[in-house]
Order: structure tokens, then C-alpha cells, then sequence
């Protein structure tokens, strides 16, 4: 069944994270992704080898995951766009393009031809989409960035660890990945107010004002008392108590809060009911915000039971907890291969691997995460029969080098 932007082009010209997963994303909708790619290195990303990270002795240990993590689902062209016939092969794929996907740094795209202006006039309709590392405006637009700088300037790195830590960024890229589903959010936009105006626009969505926007409550608060708030230790700025990771037996067990209403059934499956009137831990408040008492309480008991014994009890009255799961139990998770979370893809180098599929399920034009990004340049011939280039034009093309 076709997914929900079948026949929507986009032409990404992107490196690593940011531009390259939210093209990711449009491709599991079912549009058409034409990954445009250096002639001579392609993508950055395909470089981080498993090597690189877990050692020659690895399994795969000349494979990319990081490429294979971004560029599902799209097709490949290699184009030196430095050379002029490349940049005609360019202008034309866009000619006939709905989106242009980038998350170059400013001014790089206008150097080579490709500005703003110079698109509209050529396609009206083509939506403009840039990733940006600190917006489109302000003294820090020409500044260079990656994730740990937009963690760093956006407070996250500030917030995140326990009291005496030194700043800590997230254990994860949250910056780029979440700047990823920002800009994809203003191509979706941008799509439908065409549907209303017939033109295309501009979208800017950077990682830094993406970091800032995953922190509304948390800023805000800043704002309107004027406190600056405590490091989040292991369950957040505003709370302690109920609330984090504890370790059990054999593992770890997050918590995510006790209200009133469960308050009396989990004093009973902790086995702690000499607390359940103890104001220092009947209050709600207390237990939810200042609860030190009853964290230093729950750190003594629950590594007195196996983790599955504790989620056993817990479930049974309602607790909000979960395991506390690594990577190897993700991936085996019942409940993520149900829905697609993780999913199965028939790679042509790996053989069948499990990958991360999509958050999104549609009932009707369902998403696609199963198809395996390409080769550099593997539909580069593809493409250009497609844009109307005749094979003795090709081969000039591959004779001049700008393919």
C-alpha cells in the first residue's frame, strides 16, 4: 500500500545526522529520496566503520552502522558539484523536485548556485529545507556546531548528571536526532501550505533552538520564578524521590513517580508500610519533589528482590515502573519487534539484521522501514535516464568526472 507522501521527490543534499535522518523519515512515508552524494567520499557517515568503535575483531567490523542508521529507503547519485555539468545534473533533478533537503552549513549552498533565490525562480514550488546548527538569525549563524555544542549552549549538558558532576551531555546524539524531526516537522508543513498557496517556502529548523524547545517547562520555570534549577540527577530538575533508576538484585528498575491514589498499595508491595503515615513520605509532594527519605528507603530495599520479581508486584498494583534495558534487550524487546520499533531488514551485505524501524503507524498509508540504504552512487545511471540524460550523455558525464 503506498505510504502517506507517494510521489512527493525530495533531492537531500546532506551530510551525517540531522539532514540525512529527517530524509530517512520522508522515505518511510514513501516519498522519493535522491540521496546526492560527493563524488569522491559520498556521505561522512560511511565512514564510521563498527571497527572504529568496537575493534577489528568485531563482527561486521568494516560495515557502517552509523550510514545504515540514516539512509534507508533512498537512492544514491554522485555528483562533483564544483564542475558545471554537475551542477546542471543538479538544477535539473530540482527543476522537477517538491523538496531540497540540506544541512550544509550557510552560505555553502549559495557558493555552489543552489541559494534560495536562485531555486525559487527556477521551481515556485520547491520547498527549501535547511538544518541549521543556531538558526537563520543572530551573531551566531556563521559559528560551526555539532550535538554536544547544542547540548552545551541549549542547557542540557547543565542539567544533566548528579550534583557534583562536571556538565554531562545526554549518552545519546538528542540534539541532531531530535533537529532531525524538527526540520521534517517544517517539510510536512511546508508541503501542506503549498496545497493551500501553489508556492513553495524556506524552512529552518537548527538543533540548538531544538534543544531549547525539548525544555519548555523547565526554562520557563527559570523565567518566571528567576531560580535556577538543581541538577537532574537520576530523575529530573524538578524531582526526587519515587522517581529514577534503582537497582535491584540483578539489574536496574526505573521509577516514574507514586501518586495518593497508589501510595498505600506500593507501601504494601515494598514492604515498607511503616512509612505509609510518615509525613516525610505519606505527602505527596514531598515524595514526588524533596523525597529524599523515602529514595534512601528505596535504595536499601529493592536490591532485595530480582527485577522481574519487583515488576511483577509492581504491575499488580499500577506502579509507573519499567526495566532499566541495554541495547542487546531492546532488540530482542517483545514489545518493540510488535510494533515495529525494531524491525528486520534483508541487507545485501549483512543477510536479515534487526534495525531500528519508525515510531509512526498510520492505519491506512502505512510507513516503509525495511529497505536498505544504497551503495555510493548506485542509482546514479538510474537517475539520470530518469531526469532525461541519453547514455552517450552519461557517459561524457562519467568521462568529465562530474559523476
Amino acid at each position: 500500500m503506498p505510504g502517506p507522501l507517494t510521489g512527493v521527490k525530495v533531492v537531500e543534499i546532506a551530510q551525517e545526522i540531522q539532514g540525512p535522518y529527517a530524509g530517512l523519515f520522508l522515505a518511510d512515508m514513501g516519498a522519493e529520496v535522491i540521496k546526492v552524494e560527493m563524488r569522491d567520499i559520498g556521505d561522512l557517515s560511511r565512514y564510521m566503520l563498527v571497527r572504529l568503535i568496537a575493534g577489528p575483531e568485531a563482527k561486521n567490523a568494516n560495515f557502517s552502522h552509523y550510514f545504515l542508521a540514516m539512509n534507508r529507503g533512498k537512492r544514491s547519485i554522485t555528483l562533483d558539484l564544483k564542475k558545471p555539468e554537475a551542477k546542471e545534473v543538479l538544477y535539473r533533478l530540482l527543476e522537477s523536485a517538491d523538496v531540497l533537503l540540506s544541512n550544509y552549513r550557510p552560505g555553502v549552498l549559495d557558493r555552489l548556485g543552489f541559494g534560495y533565490d536562485e531555486l525559487c525562480k527556477r521551481n515556485p514550488r520547491l520547498i527549501y529545507a535547511l538544518g541549521s546548527s543556531w538558526g537563520p538569525k543572530g551573531p551566531w549563524v556563521q559559528r560551526p556546531s555539532r550535538d554536544t555544542l547544542a547540548q552545551a549552549a541549549g542547557g542540557i549538558m547543565a542539567k544533566n548528571g548528579m550534583p557534583d558532576d562536571r556538565p554531562l551531555p545526554c549518552g545519546t546524539l538528542v540534539a541532531d536526532h531530535a533537529g532531525a524531526l524538527t526540520l521534517l516537522a517544517g517539510v510536512l508543513a511546508a508541503l501542506y501550505a503549498r496545497e493551500q498557496t501553489g508556492k513553495g517556502q524556506k524552512v529552518d529548523a537548527c538543533i540548538y533552538g531544538t534543544v531549547l524547545a525539548l525544555q519548555p517547562m523547565e526554562i520557563n520555570f527559570t523565567s518566571v520564578s528567576g531560580v535556577e534549577t538543581r541538577r537532574a540527577g537520576r530523575g529530573h530538575q524538578f524531582l526526587q524521590g519515587v522517581w529514577g533508576a534503582f537497582r535491584t538484585k540483578d539489574g536496574w528498575l526505573c521509577l516514574a513517580g507514586v501518586d495518593d491514589k497508589r501510595w498505600p498499595d506500593f507501601c504494601r508491595v515494598m514492604g515498607i508500610e511503616h512509612v505509609l503515615a510518615d509525613p516525610e513520605c505519606s505527602d505527596n509532594v514531598t515524595r514526588n519533589f524533596r523525597g529524599v527519605k523515602i529514595e534512601r528507603l528505596l535504595d536499601a530495599v529493592f536490591p532485595t528482590k530480582t527485577t522481574e520479581e519487583w515488576m511483577s508486584l509492581l504491575n499488580s498494583v499500577d506502579i509507573l515502573a519499567t526495566p532499566v534495558q541495554e541495547y542487546r534487550d531492546i532488540l530482542t524487546s517483545e514489545q518493540a519487534l510488535a510494533n515495529g520499533y525494531i524491525t528486520e531488514m534483508d541487507h545485501p551485505q549483512l543477510g536479515k539484521v534487526r534495525v531500528v524501524g519508525t515510531p509512526i503507524t498510520l492505519s491506512d498509508t502505512p510507513l516503509t522501514a525495511t529497505n536498505p540504504p544504497p551503495e555510493l552512487g548506485q542509482h546514479s545511471e538510474e537517475i539520470l535516464l530518469e531526469a532525461g540524460y541519453s547514455w552517450d550523455e552519461i557517459t561524457a558525464l562519467r568521462e568529465k568526472e562530474a559523476v
